[in-house]
């Protein structure tokens, strides 16, 4: 399990390159569109904000926390949430590790 934990701490995140993630907002959830794959996700706070953060800078999962924590001031827990985050965005296809 550990190692899993570190190979994604060490992957370097990225949007897929051509993607738009066009999104709405409705009560603090976001409703994601994919142009890419056609499908629409519903997305909380907290995995908006890590896609958003994704977007803005690719980064591993180390360099996002400490962004994050930096700008929102996340807890410890927070941080903890943050590599299971990104697994779970990409198996929607809205992130991918950068192939180098």
């Amino acid at each position: 399990h550990h190692d899993r934990v570190a190979r994604v701490n060490k992957r370097i995140w990225r949007t897929i390159p051509g993607q738009s993630l066009h999104h709405r907002e409705w009560d603090g959830e976001f409703v994601v569109y994919n142009n890419l794959s056609g499908d629409t996700h519903l997305l909380d706070g907290g995995a908006m904000l890590l896609l958003r953060a994704v977007a803005a800078a690719p980064a591993d999962a180390t360099t996002l926390a400490e962004r994050l924590r930096g700008e929102l001031g996340l807890d410890q827990h927070e941080v903890d949430e943050i590599p299971p985050m990104l697994e779970e965005l990409a198996a929607l296809s809205l992130i991918e590790p950068s192939p180098c």
